[in-house]
C-alpha cells in the first residue's frame, strides 16, 4: 500500500497537506507550512519508516511516486522538481 500525500498551496507562501490511504479517512495535519520544502519534510516525517514510497498529488494533479526517505532527507530537491514542473512556459 502506498499512501497518497495531497498538497495544496493556499497562499503564495502557504502550503497544507493531508495523507490518504486506501480504506481509511484522509488525515489532515491542521498545520500550514511557509514552504513546499517544509511541507514535504513534515509529510515524510509523519510517515516515518512505515512506508518506503508514497504517491504525491499537488494542486489536484497526480505527480507520481516518491521514496519517503527522499522527503525526509532531501525535501529541497523534491520541492524543486515539483516547482519546476509548475513553472509557466
Amino acid at each position: 500500500m502506498k499512501p497518497l500525500i495531497e498538497i495544496q498551496r493556499i497562499a503564495t507562501d502557504a502550503y497544507v497537506y493531508r495523507i490518504n490511504a486506501k480504506g481509511a479517512d484522509a488525515q489532515d495535519t491542521g498545520c500550514t507550512f511557509a514552504s513546499l520544502e517544509q511541507c514535504l519534510f513534515d509529510a515524510g516525517a509523519s510517515l516515518d519508516h512505515y512506508f518506503p514510497r508514497v504517491e504525491i498529488n499537488f494542486e489536484g494533479m497526480f505527480l507520481g511516486a516518491c521514496a519517503t526517505d527522499a522527503l525526509r532527507s532531501n525535501p529541497k530537491a523534491v520541492a524543486q522538481r515539483i516547482e519546476q514542473h509548475f513553472q509557466p512556459a
